[in-house]
C-alpha cells in the first residue's frame, strides 16, 4: 500500500484526511463538531497549502460580520507566522506574494438583506460558524458559487436539528458530510480534556452540545422539547365532522426590513386535536398590500376568528382591517396575562402551545414553524413568572425573526383563551367580551 507523506502544514486529525484526499469529488463540505474538534485549524491548514501550490480566490464568510476580528483572519496569521509563509497582509485581505492566491473575509447579511458582492468567480467559499447561516441566505449564495469545480466548506456546532445548513447538506451526493468531536482530534492538549471531562460530570446537556456538538433542543432552556416537537409531526388522529367547521386564522406581522408578515389557518379536527393545515408569508413593505392580503386570506379561509399582531407597525393595520372584519382580535404580547404562570401574553400563547403539543392535541406541518419552535427559549423571573426569550434577542442569535412560531403562538392563544372573541381596546387598557361565540 503506498503511503503518503503529508507536508507539516496539514497535520490534522486523522478522521479529517477525507477532506484533503477527496477535495475535487464534491461540492460541498460540511465539518461539524463541538469543541477543540481542530475544524476551524484544519481547514486554515488546507486552504493556505492550496495557496501555496496554485492561483485561486477564497472567501471566509459568515452571516453577520461587524469587524474583521469577528472573522477567521487571526488562525491563518498564525499560521502564516508559524511556517513562515509570504504574504502581503491587508486589512481585510491576505496575498500570497508568489502565486497571487487572495483570501479576504466578509460578512454576508448587512442592514437586513444578503450582499453577494465580490462573491462572483470564487473557486472557494468557507463559511465558519455555519450554524448562524439563515436559510435566505443560503438561497441568495449557493447560486452565486457557481464558477466551474468551485466548493463550498460549512464548519459548525449546530444549534437546532433543523439547521438551515444542515437541511441543505444533509443526503446530497455532492456533499462529504464528517461530524468530529475533541476526542478524534490527537491535537488535543491535556487541559482542554480536563475542561470536557469536567463539563461532562457538572451539566451533561452543555456537555453535549458543547464538546460533541448535539444540537441543544432538549436542553432545559427551551420552551418546547425535540420529542414534543416530533410528537406533534406524527400525530395521528380520528376526524370527527362536527369540528371542522371551528378554524382560527392567526397573522404575525412584519417589524422590520428583515422579518416576514405569516398568516396561519388552524383547523379543529376533533372535540380535542387541531391542524396547522395552511400557512402563508410574504414581505412586501407596503402595508396596503398587506391589507389586502389579509382581508382575501380572509374571505378565502373564512374562519371563525382572526387574531393579529397589534404591536408596533401592527396596530394601524389592525385598527384598519377591524373597519372591514369588525371581530378580529389585536394581540398585544406585553400585555398582561390571562393565566397564573406567564408573564404576559406572549408567554401566555407560548405556553398554551407548549401545554397543547405536550398533550397531544396539535398537529404541526409547516417546516418553518417548526424549526423555529425548537429554538424559543423561556426564561424564569424572580417572581416565578415565566417569560419568553425577546424577539431581538432571537434575532440576534439566529439571524431571523421568529415571524412563523409567533404566529403559530397567537393562534393557539385564541384557541385557549378565545371561547367567546376578546377584542383588545383601542386604548390597550382591557380586554373585554364580544357576543360572537364561534366554538359553542
Amino acid at each position: 500500500m503506498k503511503r503518503f507523506i503529508l507536508p507539516e502544514i496539514l497535520n490534522i486529525p486523522p478522521k479529517l484526511y477525507p477532506f484533503i484526499f477527496k477535495f475535487n469529488e464534491y461540492s460541498y463540505f460540511l465539518l461539524e463538531g463541538g469543541r477543540a474538534s481542530g475544524k476551524t485549524q484544519s481547514v486554515a491548514r488546507f486552504l493556505l497549502y492550496i495557496m501555496e501550490n496554485r492561483h485561486v480566490r477564497i472567501c471566509c464568510g459568515r452571516e453577520i460580520q461587524n469587524s474583521i476580528n469577528e472573522s477567521v483572519k487571526a488562525v491563518f496569521l498564525d499560521l502564516i507566522e508559524q511556517f513562515n509563509l509570504s504574504y502581503d497582509i491587508k486589512r481585510d485581505a491576505l496575498i500570497h506574494k508568489n502565486t497571487g492566491s487572495k483570501i479576504f473575509f466578509k460578512g454576508f447579511r448587512e442592514q437586513g438583506s444578503v450582499n453577494i458582492k465580490g462573491l462572483e468567480g470564487i473557486d472557494v467559499l468557507w463559511i465558519d460558524e455555519a450554524q448562524a447561516i439563515t436559510k435566505s441566505t443560503l438561497d441568495v449564495i449557493v447560486p452565486t458559487i457557481r464558477k466551474k469545480n468551485s466548493v463550498i466548506i460549512f464548519t459548525m456546532n449546530r444549534y437546532t436539528r433543523f439547521d438551515a445548513v444542515y437541511n441543505f447538506c444533509a443526503k446530497r451526493s455532492d456533499c462529504l458530510h464528517i461530524n468530529i468531536c475533541y476526542f478524534d482530534n490527537p491535537y488535543v492538549d491535556e487541559k482542554i480534556k480536563k475542561e470536557a471531562q469536567i463539563s461532562k460530570e457538572t451539566n451533561i446537556i452543555d456537555y453535549n452540545h458543547i464538546w460533541l456538538g448535539y444540537p441543544m433542543t432538549n436542553n432545559n432552556e427551551f420552551l418546547l422539547s425535540s420529542d414534543s416537537i416530533d410528537k406533534s409531526v406524527n400525530l395521528e388522529y380520528q376526524i370527527d365532522n362536527a369540528y371542522l367547521t371551528n378554524s382560527v386564522m392567526s397573522v404575525d406581522l412584519s417589524a422590520s426590513g428583515a422579518d416576514l408578515c405569516v398568516a396561519k389557518l388552524f383547523v379543529q379536527q376533533n372535540e380535542t386535536v387541531w391542524l396547522e393545515k395552511s400557512t402563508i408569508s410574504w414581505s412586501e413593505a407596503d402595508t396596503d398590500v398587506t391589507k389586502g392580503k389579509i382581508i382575501s386570506l380572509y374571505s378565502n379561509w373564512c374562519p371563525k376568528l382572526l387574531i393579529m399582531d397589534a404591536d408596533g407597525l401592527g396596530y394601524p393595520i389592525w385598527i384598519s382591517i377591524q373597519k372591514i372584519i369588525n371581530s378580529a382580535i389585536g394581540f398585544r404580547g406585553a400585555k398582561k396575562p390571562l393565566s397564573k404562570f406567564a408573564l404576559n401574553a406572549r408567554a401566555d400563547g407560548y405556553l398554551a402551545l407548549k401545554d397543547y403539543l405536550d398533550k397531544g392535541y396539535l398537529k404541526l406541518t409547516d417546516k418553518n414553524s417548526i424549526r423555529q419552535l425548537e429554538y424559543i427559549k423561556k426564561i424564569y423571573k424572580p417572581n416565578g413568572l415565566i417569560a419568553i426569550q425577546d424577539k431581538k434577542e432571537i434575532r440576534k442569535l439566529h439571524n431571523e425573526s421568529p415571524d412563523f412560531a409567533d404566529c403559530s403562538m397567537m393562534a393557539l392563544y385564541a384557541i385557549n383563551y378565545c371561547t367567546k372573541t376578546l377584542i383588545l381596546e383601542s386604548n390597550f387598557d382591557s380586554y373585554v367580551e364580544s357576543e360572537f361565540e364561534p366554538f359553542e
